[in-house]
């Protein structure tokens, strides 16, 4: 309590001073070793009031130089300039799976409207996000921005730096997902019609009993679940909660630590919808190691239609993910954002299936 309370006091104090004139535009605060001793405080408390005090606009940094006073009458001059040629693009990962050829398609986009790009990674991490967009509001960038959300299903703290960065007039738009409480536009695939989809075409090929593997901490997954129970309703099947197997971004890194999970979770079930193909192709690797073939005791559907779906150890039929057209819609859809701020530029792509071999009817049914 003593040290909540003496935070609060240094924000107190810096508050009184900017409402009284002692403090106003322009002027520097003493450094937060100076505030330490002043308040008998560490001084990671001193700067955590500090960094509170930023958060709300009042106060900014200047790297190498200090903390001064914010100048609220420079923000609508520093809403009107000009923005930067260069787009910003924050994205989860670098490597691997479908992230390279949306990137791709959005530096070429990008080539073509004479803008260039400048890339940053979260690894899908909260905290990284949160460094990054300070980091873009400390330099004052002009920069319009590209942006991967991080585990979108989850709260997150950072959604104010995004609005701070929209206030001094960056455009700022989604993709692959977004953020719910952020009424900023994104371009996706449409989640919900993919998981439904999926699960339409194993009811269709004759299953019931249908387990589904689903990620809780981003919205795709939470939008393809209910794409998946809304197919369910629709065919007049139950929806199976006891076969339902929710993984996170620490299991994807490491799936055989939810092994006795799935064992549990595909039990009685002749299908699966998996999440992405990720998730399908170690799905694949789990079932074949317990003898358990594919399609012919388990049928399996996934979502993304990556490489990873044709090179599966049973090819997967899987949903397409327009990885190219998203990433160039993307750009153009910021293009217009840059042109026409207000203008209504959200798009999810309807999706479709890519059929391999991976689903068969069940053995009862054959």
């Amino acid at each position: 309590m003593a040290k909540t309370s003496k935070y609060l006091q240094v924000i107190e104090w810096v508050k009184n001073r900017i409402e009284t004139g002692e403090l106003s535009a322009g002027d520097k605060l003493e450094s937060e070793n100076e505030l330490s001793t002043m308040f008998h405080i560490s001084r990671q408390t001193a700067r955590h009031g500090l960094d509170i005090l930023v958060e709300e606009g009042l106060l900014e940094r200047v790297q190498g130089s200090g903390t001064y006073v914010r100048d609220k009458s420079a923000d609508s001059e520093e809403k009107s300039a000009e923005l930067s040629k260069t787009v910003t693009i924050i994205s989860t990962y670098v490597d691997g799976y479908i992230f390279p050829r949306i990137l791709k398609s959005m530096v070429r986009a990008l080539e073509t409207y004479g803008y260039g790009a400048r890339i940053m990674f979260t690894n899908n991490h909260v905290e990284t996000e949160r460094s990054l967009l300070i980091r873009l509001l400390e330099e004052r960038s002009r920069d319009p921005l590209l942006v991967e959300t991080v585990m979108s299903g989850l709260p997150n703290p950072n959604l104010k730096y995004y609005r701070r960065l929209r206030s001094r007039g960056i455009p700022i738009l989604f993709f692959h997902s977004f953020y719910p409480e952020l009424d900023m536009p994104h371009i996706s695939m449409n989640d919900e019609q993919a998981g439904r989809i999926a699960t339409e075409y194993l009811i269709a090929h004759g299953h019931k009993k249908i387990a589904g593997i689903f990620k809780s901490d981003d919205g795709q997954g939470q939008r393809r679940y209910m794409g998946f129970v809304k197919a369910l309703l629709h065919a007049d099947l139950p929806i199976p909660e006891r076969n339902i197997c929710w993984v996170d971004t620490q299991d994807m890194k490491k799936f055989e630590r939810i092994y006795q999970k799935l064992s549990e979770r595909l039990s009685g079930c002749t299908a699966c919808v998996c999440y992405n193909d990720e998730v399908a192709h170690e799905l694949t690797e789990y079932v074949l190691a317990k003898g358990i073939q594919v399609p012919e005791q388990m049928s399996i559907i996934s979502i993304d239609n990556s490489e990873l779906a044709r090179l599966n150890a049973v090819p997967l039929t899987s949903v397409k993910n327009p990885m190219e057209a998203l990433g160039a819609k993307a750009v153009e859809s910021l293009m217009k954002l840059i042109e026409q701020p207000e203008s209504e530029v959200s798009y999810e792509f309807p999706v479709e299936l890519e059929e391999r071999c991976s689903v068969a009817e069940p053995a009862d049914n054959l």
